[in-house]
């Protein structure tokens, strides 16, 4: 259709090129005779009539509807090449993706591209994952947070362990804290704190024991869950909110920015966060662990922690609203510093402490608020803390 119009316009100029040789002819008597009526005529209104013929307006209205429709056409089958186009490097982008997942594995793959591959400043994985947040894959479920019930029976192995002396030890509690190469490095009747070192790093994940009897388990609960508590007590914390949340499983995406000391850049953490007060089975867990969103891009004033994961037990000895309960926690992050690490190793596990207590300080202060709140009132028996959060 397109040559068809093309070869219309060609023959159109020769039948234009005749007629202006024709017209020549005539032009040269009237400009002998001097006239300008005639020269305007000529140039100004001769043309189009040469060009077109009788009824030019009409064969102009028709030439422009014909070339507006030709031009669609045009541009819908442009559109089309460049959407197969387009399309086709999608699928061969994900088949590449696919194949280097098989080979190296999620982790090392999503290493190579942050390391490797950049569009401007920004990684080609972050570019990937704009569109949208992918909950059917980062949501804390209930398998993995059932699991980390498991960690209440390792405590307790190596607990065993460290009541013991080599002799006393049994084969099985031998054999585990073989197994899980972990570290006592801080034993207290009742703070414990053992340590293991990651795979092909010089960082050590922690897991840790406490026991404290003078506040309730939901005080100590409440103080991590709640945010908007958390910047009262912990003056580090510059910012923490929650980005997304997932109403399959009330998993949370939470941004977290954290001061860390001069001359150093603060660190933000990004993470799933999933808590959980069960009733029932009496116990409380905690659970954490880093992932991106396209709501938190990284930036240039703080270090974006990319590595971590934190998940804690808590057991009443009792009840959730009565004084005394155990806990156990385990830690892991990398913080990007420039210590060395045996200096940053000993900083995390003197930090994990104060940590702790930091809460439970604040945890305190908060039961007693609301016992001096409970006190004015006249009834005296409404509850100390509100509806437990995240049932």
């Amino acid at each position: 259709m397109f040559g068809g119009s093309l070869l219309q316009t060609l023959s159109r100029s020769l039948r234009f090129r005749n007629n202006l040789i024709s017209a020549k002819s005539k032009s040269n008597q009237e400009l002998k005779l001097g006239s300008l009526a005639s020269l305007y005529r000529f140039f100004v209104q001769q043309p189009s009539t040469l060009l077109l013929g009788p009824n030019k307006n009409v064969k102009w209205q028709e030439f422009l509807i014909k070339l507006g429709t030709e031009l669609n056409i045009i541009g819908i089958a442009m559109t089309q090449q460049c959407n197969r186009v387009a399309a086709q490097r999608l699928r061969r982008a994900y088949q590449i993706i696919l194949l280097y997942q098989r080979i190296y594995g999620e982790q090392l793959l999503q290493q190579k591209i942050k390391s490797g591959v950049h569009l401007g400043r920004r990684p080609l994985l972050a570019l990937l994952s704009a569109a949208f947040f992918q909950w059917e894959k980062e949501r804390v479920t209930d398998e993995q947070l059932e699991k980390c019930w498991e960690d209440i029976a390792e405590v307790q192995s190596l607990m065993e362990i460290s009541h013991k002396t080599s002799k006393e030890i049994s084969g099985v509690a031998a054999n585990f804290a073989e197994r899980q190469d972990w570290e006592c490095v801080v034993n207290k009747e009742n703070f414990k704190i053992w340590r293991r070192l990651v795979p092909d790093t010089d960082l050590y994940q922690y897991k840790v024991y406490g026991v404290f009897t003078d506040i309730p388990p939901r005080a100590f609960y409440n103080t991590q869950v709640d945010l908007a508590y958390w910047k009262d007590w912990d003056k580090n914390t510059m910012e923490v909110k929650i980005i997304e949340r997932d109403n399959q499983t009330a998993s949370e995406v939470i941004h977290w920015v954290y001061r860390f000391p001069y001359p150093m850049y603060p660190r933000d953490y990004v993470y799933v966060r999933r808590c959980k007060a069960d009733a029932a089975t009496n116990k409380m867990i905690i659970t954490a662990r880093a992932t991106e969103h396209p709501n938190c891009p990284q930036t240039d004033t703080c270090v974006r922690i990319e590595t971590y994961c934190s998940q804690m037990v808590i057991k009443p000895h009792t009840t959730f609203d009565e004084n005394g309960f155990y806990y156990v926690m385990t830690y892991f992050d990398d913080p990007q510093t420039n210590f060395p690490p045996m200096c940053y190793n000993w900083l995390a596990s003197t930090g994990v402490h104060e940590f702790l207590e930091k809460v439970h300080r604040a945890a305190l202060k908060k039961h007693q608020r609301s016992i001096e709140v409970s006190s004015r009132k006249e009834s005296g028996t409404d509850s100390l803390y509100p509806s437990m959060a995240h049932q």
